[in-house]
C-alpha cells in the first residue's frame, strides 16, 4: 500500500478512535456526576429504611431475626398470593361471582393481616433489646417525624 492509500485508513482510526474516547469519557463523567450519596440512594420506608439507619449490627440482628420467621412468613405469603390471584380470576371472568370475589378478597386481607402481625411481633421483639437512642433511630425510620412528635406531646 502506498502513503496516498493509507491516509484515509489512517483518518478514520483516528476517528473511530476520538469517538470511542468520547463515549467512554462521557459516560464515565455521567457515572460520576449522577452519582448519588447513599443516602438518597435508599428512597425506601418502613423496615428498610429502619435497617439503613441502625448500626451495622443492630441491622444484622434485625436481618437475622427476619430470616429466622422467613420459615413461618412463607404460607401466609403464598396464601396472599393465591387469594390475589382469585380475585385476578374473578374479575377477570366472563360472569363476575360477587360472593367468591368478596371471599377471596377476604383470603388476601387475613393473609396480608397475619404477616404484618408476625413481622410486628418480629419488630417488638427486637426493639426490646434495644437502648433508648437506637430505639428512637427506629422510630424516625418507621414513621414520619410529625407523628412521632406529636406522640411525645
Amino acid at each position: 500500500m502506498t502513503s496516498k492509500s493509507l491516509k484515509p485508513w489512517l483518518l478514520v482510526s483516528v476517528l473511530l478512535n476520538v469517538f470511542l474516547l468520547g463515549g467512554v469519557g462521557g459516560g464515565l463523567y455521567h457515572w460520576i456526576a449522577m452519582a448519588k450519596p447513599a443516602e438518597a440512594v435508599v428512597n425506601q420506608h418502613g423496615l428498610r429504611q429502619a435497617m439503613f439507619k441502625l448500626p451495622p449490627e443492630r441491622r444484622r440482628e434485625l436481618r437475622q431475626l427476619l430470616r429466622h420467621n422467613r420459615a413461618d412468613s412463607q404460607p401466609l405469603i403464598m396464601a396472599g398470593r393465591e387469594a390475589r390471584l382469585g380475585v385476578i380470576q374473578q374479575l377477570q371472568a366472563p360472569t363476575l361471582d360477587r360472593e367468591r370475589l368478596v371471599s377471596e378478597l377476604a383470603k388476601a386481607r387475613e393473609a396480608d393481616a397475619a404477616l404484618r402481625a408476625l413481622v410486628d411481633a418480629t419488630l417488638a421483639e427486637f426493639a426490646g433489646n434495644l437502648p433508648q437512642d437506637e430505639r428512637q433511630k427506629l422510630v424516625e425510620a418507621l414513621y414520619s417525624r410529625g407523628q412521632a412528635k406529636a406522640k411525645q406531646k
